[in-house]
């Protein structure tokens, strides 16, 4: 093997590492089914088919919010026999979870008013379904990403995406690209993933006989708090999708939509980052290590304001470079590059927001953050309706954004400070050091001999 693979290998079983591409590879098939669909649905089917998505998104968020974060929280670390209670407790919790939002979905698909809508009937028809799809793969991803094992979660996330992408593709080739046919390649991509998730059994579902009452409440107990943060974090992110729909149309929904797409260049590494780092600060408040919840806080967060910072950049300065990548040259007369400008600007203050709400979950404190989620979705949607109202475009939904992001992080790191020793300057300090040890060890990788003496470092 080259000297080069040689010291690159240790690095390549970092969990950050793994987490960053499982995310990078999902989002690239997720851009490229995204650019695909915008060639080939018109702009009012499309706003339809992003509406579908955050309809499903929002129900994933409330069986998420119950569960994610009360699930490792107690798994991770734990004893064999507790983890496979905690395990068996979440699967019981999921499948009511699951059962029950399905069921009300197929109640009120009968209301023929619902119908009327295509956009509603289009979510009601085929959600209680697609919800039910995804429950074992939902259920692996929580355990593998409470054991650490990111590298199965890459997996997970590439087998979802590419059957996806594949379905498309043959949807193309047939010359029978349709909306139906859309929910169809998403239904497929679930059930596939989900049935090879239980052959191998990463999703857990033999611990469903250790199982209790007691797991089951504990788990609700602490998830009746945390699902309205996840709750209220997706309406977040989706209330823009719902006014622009009922105030301006389809139409301008699929235009905000492409702008927000290349939203994922941020979202990527908050993902990962925040993917590895909850195990690890569960590990530490089980522990009741304050200080070392504190220090990994402040080095993740402000490593990731400054890692972002350039991409932030050189978006606002060639915005209209992915905006013709993803959604064709058609979309450069609109507003989408001029969205995009704006909403990437405000995003580089979203480690530390995205942070602090993670922190006060795993400080057992879900209900504070609960109370800084409904804060900013209050003052988002007020933003909204008064930007809509007076500049009557996508414009004002965007501009919304900087007061909701600057609400959120003053009021929700005023909060975490009574229970951590955390400082915002400290975190832009620390993550200022951590990118320069960072970049030092990825240029030893690079340009170094390798010391068959010496190990590698692990990444932070």
């Amino acid at each position: 093997m080259p000297g080069f693979l040689l010291r690159c290998r240790p690095y390549l079983r970092n969990p950050q590492l793994l987490s960053l591409a499982g995310n990078l590879a999902a989002s690239g098939f997720t851009v490229a089914s995204v650019a695909l669909l915008f060639r080939l649905l018109p702009p009012a089917q499309l706003g339809v088919w992003v509406f579908f998505l955050a309809m499903q998104g929002l129900m994933e968020a409330f069986r998420s919010g119950w569960l994610t974060t009360a699930f490792i929280r107690a798994y991770a670390g734990a004893a064999p026999a507790r983890a496979a209670e905690v395990q068996g407790s979440a699967w019981m919790l999921a499948l009511v979870l699951t059962a029950g939002p399905g069921l009300l979905g197929l109640l009120a698909g009968q209301w023929p008013a619902w119908n009327a809508s295509l956009s509603l009937g289009l979510f009601l028809r085929w959600f209680p379904l697609l919800l039910a799809l995804t429950l074992p793969s939902f259920m692996a991803t929580c355990t593998q990403q409470a054991g650490q094992r990111f590298d199965r979660l890459l997996g997970l996330r590439l087998l979802g995406q590419v059957a996806f992408l594949t379905g498309i593709g043959g949807l193309l080739l047939l010359g029978r690209v349709s909306l139906p046919g859309v929910v169809y390649c998403q239904l497929g991509a679930a059930a596939l993933t989900s049935a090879v998730v239980l052959g191998r059994g990463w999703a857990g579902l033999c611990s469903l006989r250790h199982g209790s009452a007691a797991g089951v409440r504990e788990l609700a107990r602490f998830g009746r708090y945390s699902v309205g943060s996840y709750i209220g974090s997706y309406l977040l992110r989706s209330s823009d999708t719902v006014l622009i729909t009922l105030l301006l149309g389809p139409a301008a929904l699929a235009v905000y939509n492409l702008a927000q797409r290349f939203q994922e260049l941020i979202e990527i590494p908050l993902r990962s980052v925040t993917a590895t780092a909850l195990p690890r600060l569960a590990a530490a408040a089980n522990r009741h290590d304050r200080a070392g919840m504190a220090a990994l806080l402040e080095r993740q967060a402000g490593l990731l304001t400054w890692l972002l910072l350039p991409v932030v950049v050189g978006t606002v300065l060639l915005a209209e470079v992915p905006i013709s990548l993803i959604g064709g040259r058609q979309y450069l007369g609109t507003e989408a590059a001029g969205v995009l400008r704006l909403t990437i600007s405000m995003a580089v203050l979203l480690p530390l927001d995205r942070f602090t709400g993670l922190a006060l979950d795993v400080l057992g404190r879900p209900q504070l953050n609960l109370l800084k989620v409904l804060l900013m979705l209050a003052v988002n949607v007020v933003g909204d309706l008064v930007g809509i109202h007076l500049t009557h475009s996508i414009y004002g939904v965007a501009l919304a954004s900087l007061p909701t992001i600057l609400v959120g992080f003053v009021f929700g790191f005023r909060l975490l400070r009574r229970d951590l020793p955390v400082e915002a300057g400290g975190m832009l300090r620390v993550g200022w050091r951590a990118a320069g040890r960072r970049l030092a060890r990825l240029a030893s990788v690079v340009f170094r001999r390798p010391n068959p003496s010496t190990p590698a470092l692990p990444l932070p």
